[in-house]
């Protein structure tokens, strides 16, 4: 398998049947040939599976929620890290509903992500429009994530220590998603169509920025009556202090200095299998060359695909550690 100081050799597992380390026919590299051999990996969307993962989201942030509100710092810092967190780890969840994959249920993926994403300012029908054309577009030059951060894929140029700096902390910042918020929290005001969607799609876009606005608004005027800065603890602090920093932490990986002008996911993803904790939180999507492999697998089969392919990665770290660590000495 060919490495580079982007990637780290991954063992090959023991023979299947038909010789093949993974079950994978012998020289097939395509994603239509992973689909076709290991297509028994589909299962039906479990959603009770998932409803548990919402449950233990809303109580951890519950006790975020409990801690941020109270009256000592030592108790305060702790809530918004674990708030902002919680935020960042939704979106993860949201991710899962945006492919049907959460509930059985359209309706019910729907409302699942509306409410996962609100936290981070998140539209649903705006992520989901634009995540499934970033699934057919990867590759091209048509390719468009719903998250920018900068430059978005690393471009590998001279640039001054200060511009180095710069698009990092617009990276960890997440200063363009928060600013495409506002933009698009006006033209809901105003009632205005979302460019490039239907006409229902634009109309659900205006809805859930409504929404997320009522929300913001109701929240500050709590604040105001009960004389606390409840919408600081509760909202701004841990969003922008902690999930967005995090949000970027787990998301940038997945194509950053990948080939993302080659259709092959292989060539234009990245895999961090890391540990069960981080599995957890990122629900799945360290294992992202296998989710653009078969995007309606199951999160849960992810890392069934994993163990099917992972001789066959190119850009791969055991951890997100690793991956930083690497990036740092390049």
């Amino acid at each position: 398998m060919k490495t580079t100081d982007d990637q780290t050799r991954v063992p090959p597992a023991s023979p299947g049947p038909g010789g093949d380390a993974t079950g994978v026919r012998p020289g097939a590299a395509t994603r239509a040939d992973v689909r076709n051999t290991l297509g028994h990996l589909r299962t039906e969307v479990d959603g009770r599976r998932f409803a548990l993962k919402l449950a233990l989201c809303a109580l951890l942030t519950g006790i975020g929620a409990v801690l941020a509100t109270r009256p000592h710092l030592a108790a305060r810092v702790p809530g918004v890290i674990l708030l902002g967190c919680m935020f960042a780890h939704a979106a993860e969840l949201q991710h899962q509903t945006l492919h049907g994959l959460g509930f059985r249920g359209r309706r019910a993926n729907r409302w699942a992500g509306v409410l996962l994403g609100l936290p981070m300012l998140i539209s649903f029908s705006a992520y989901r429009a634009t995540h499934l054309r970033h699934h057919r577009d990867l590759g091209t030059p048509a390719n468009r994530e719903f998250f920018d951060y900068g430059d978005q894929y690393g471009a590998d140029r001279p640039r001054s220590r200060t511009r180095v700096g710069r698009d990092w902390l617009v990276r960890f910042s997440m200063l363009h998603h928060y600013g495409m918020f506002l933009v698009d929290a006006g033209r809901a005001l105003r009632g205005a169509d979302h460019p490039g969607e239907t006409a229902t799609t634009s109309r659900r876009i205006r809805h859930e920025h409504l929404l997320v606005v009522a929300t913001l608004v109701a929240l500050t005027a709590v604040s105001a009556l009960v004389g606390s800065a409840l919408v600081g603890w509760l909202w701004l602090a841990p969003l922008l202090l902690v999930a967005g920093p995090v949000h970027a932490t787990v998301e940038l990986p997945e194509h950053f200095r990948c080939e993302t002008l080659n259709e092959d996911p292989f060539a234009n993803t990245r895999t961090i299998r890391s540990n069960r904790l981080m599995t957890w939180f990122t629900n799945g999507n360290n294992f992202h060359v296998e989710h653009h492999l078969m995007p309606n697998l199951p999160i849960e089969r992810l890392p069934d695909l994993h163990r099917q392919v992972r001789h066959r990665l190119l850009h791969f770290h055991p951890s997100y550690v690793d991956f930083f660590r690497t990036l740092v000495r390049r």
